[in-house]
């Protein structure tokens, strides 16, 4: 069983949110704003299409010198680590919590609006990160911790209809992790060439019809240890 997340929506994934430390000096502030402008480059890069940016055209938009980006970065994987510190600093003012307290229908509506919006910002970079994530730690790392918070996050705000499954809680818990899924929302916007305002409709269908089996469950089924 995965421990608790946090759900603190300062930072999101429990990732810190700036690139580097506070500069100290003149030198190192410079340093430190070659270092931004290279990461803000590639992720600029990889939305407008670019999914492998190359260390030139990365110092093309950046405005450095080739030389100047592998100075600053030793590998990709650097590279990497700090694109996602960036993005999740980029992200995060879009997860808000949910009150597992309001009714139902309030929670479903907030909650696939929220990752709709959630999605639809990080598909540019989850593309290219998809792209890049063979062999890479760093990344399949990231991967996984979006994944549990996002998990941890669906756990939370239908935590009572969740303890009322019984024993297909973990089954229900599955089925609305996959409906709230980037993978789901990729498939819907672009193998089945759904607007956004559709896509939300079928998350939204499918998110609702797992808490009716749930609670349906629920009828039927004692109390269990809860999902994992």
């Amino acid at each position: 069983m995965t421990m608790p997340l946090r759900l603190d929506p300062s930072d999101p994934l429990g990732e810190a949110t700036s690139v580097d430390e506070p500069p100290i000096d003149g030198r190192t502030a410079r340093a430190v704003r070659t270092r931004q402008a290279i990461v803000d480059a590639c992720i600029e890069l990889v939305e407008g299409g670019d999914p492998r940016p190359t260390g030139p055209r990365i110092a093309t938009r950046a405005g450095v010198s080739v030389r100047s980006v592998f100075q600053h970065f030793d590998d990709l994987e650097t590279l990497f680590a700090a694109v996602g510190r960036r993005v999740v600093d980029r992200v995060s003012r879009l997860i808000v919590p949910v009150d597992p307290g309001l009714p139902l229908d309030d929670r479903i509506a907030s909650l696939v609006a929220q990752r709709a919006r959630l999605l639809e910002a990080v598909t540019p970079i989850r593309r290219a990160a998809s792209a890049h994530s063979v062999g890479s730690a760093e990344i399949n790392r990231r991967f996984q911790s979006g994944h549990d918070f996002l998990r941890q996050q669906v756990m939370t705000v239908f935590a009572p209809e969740l303890e009322q499954a019984g024993d297909l809680a973990r089954v229900v818990l599955d089925s609305l992790d996959v409906a709230l899924s980037w993978s789901t929302w990729e498939t819907l916007r672009v193998l089945n060439g759904r607007s956004d305002q559709e896509a939300r409709q079928v998350q939204e269908w499918m998110v609702r019809a797992a808490l009716t089996a749930a609670l349906t469950a629920g009828l039927s089924a004692g109390p269990t240890a809860g999902p994992r």
